[in-house]
């Protein structure tokens, strides 16, 4: 985690409200990759599930005596291992569904503030020699952040 690091910019911030809404700018950011990469590995394990799922599930289907009248899913539930599959299956769906949410949710309050100080940067730096030292604060952000407030 990547903290605001306010030695490195403590002369370009201009009013104290630009350094609060720097740090809580990093912070949204950061929740938002939490989020971001917490769905990648749901993702990465619902798949995993699913493959182990469809191949553990053709063995067994396999191995058993299918007639027409035999029923699929009595012949999977049978199987505990194919049970605990199908149960560890729709616990990761349901948790991808929850970081996608957070995900999503995160994202949007965090590009709304970098919108906000994207539309408030004439207001939060008036004089044309406080625009200098905002340039020099947004080259930092972007390099040390990867956050772009140039544009929207």
């Amino acid at each position: 985690m990547k903290l605001f690091k306010e030695w490195n910019v403590r002369k370009y911030y201009g009013p104290e409200i630009v350094k609060v809404m720097l740090e809580e700018l990093v912070a949204r950011k950061e929740k938002f990759e939490k989020f971001e990469k917490a769905k990648m590995y749901w993702s990465i394990f619902a798949m995993g599930c699913a493959a182990l799922f469809l191949l553990f599930g053709s063995t067994a289907l396999t191995r058993q005596q299918m007639s027409f009248n035999t029923n699929i899913l009595s012949a999977m539930i049978g199987h505990p291992l194919i049970l605990l599959l199908m149960l560890l299956l729709s616990v990761c769906f349901i948790q991808l569904r929850v970081f996608v949410k957070k995900a999503k949710k995160a994202e949007k309050e965090f590009d709304e503030l970098r919108e906000e100080i994207i539309d408030r940067s004439s207001e939060l730096w008036e004089k044309d020699s406080e625009w200098k030292s905002r340039e020099a604060l947004y080259s930092y952000i972007k390099k040390e952040h990867n956050i772009n407030l140039y544009h929207k």
